[in-house]
């Protein structure tokens, strides 16, 4: 979804909220390749699959849009978003570990892991959406407007374990932990192009800045 307006204000800021996720949105592999978590309570490992996804996933964004001239900043709980920002909020729909096992013995895209991430863009003023998109990552594949582009792209910025608080709740998870960070960063290169082509269409960045979305069919 996006809006049909152009030229409007170009924020002073761009303001990232984290992302939520619903209980229940993470599906752990249970196979027989799966090494045993420190974290032994399930429900508390997904939540912190979530939080290292999230913490990838904004980190990256931020990173992106930086790069793209704008001034970004990480919403602070209970912080007000002025009128001339621009606010982007969104949901991690699903986190699927897929099957080692399948990837191994299989190949060929066979038991990939897979994020989906809906973000949306929010102009505070009006609390009105300007632009919702989707993404979807797996390890097998880069992601894709509901589609997917071959691996061998590279991986978007210099992020992944290296981001803040990423080693330490990647500690309490299993190897998977490394595919979780490079999807979440995927996902945010992903949304930083998708951006980039409509802030173009706003007049706020040049042609030349454009990054262009990966689609495949």
């Amino acid at each position: 979804m996006r809006t049909a307006d152009k030229n409007l204000p170009r924020p002073e800021r761009i303001v990232i909220h984290d992302f939520t996720m619903d209980e229940g949105g993470v599906r752990e592999y249970q196979g027989i390749l799966r090494q045993q978590p420190s974290t032994r309570d399930a429900r508390e490992r997904q939540r912190e699959i979530a939080r290292l996804a999230n913490e990838t996933l904004v980190t990256s964004l931020a990173h992106g849009l930086r790069g793209l001239g704008f001034v970004v900043e990480r919403a602070a709980p209970g912080a007000a978003v002025r009128e001339d920002d621009l606010s982007i909020e969104g949901r991690i729909v699903s986190i699927d570990e897929g099957s080692p096992l399948q990837r191994l013995l299989v190949g060929f895209g066979s038991g990939a892991s897979t994020m989906t991430v809906r973000a949306q863009i929010f102009r505070p003023a009006e609390r009105r959406m300007l632009l919702e998109f989707t993404t979807r990552a797996d390890s097998g594949r880069m992601p894709g407007a509901a589609a997917t582009v071959p691996a061998t792209v590279a991986m978007p910025f210099t992020v992944g374990l290296g981001v803040t608080a990423g080693s330490a709740v990647a500690s309490g998870l299993n190897a998977n932990a490394a595919t979780i960070n490079h999807m979440a960063a995927s996902s945010a290169d992903q949304s930083v192009r998708f951006l980039s082509e409509f802030f173009a269409r706003q007049g706020w960045l040049g042609q030349a800045q454009v990054k262009g979305a990966l689609i495949a069919y």
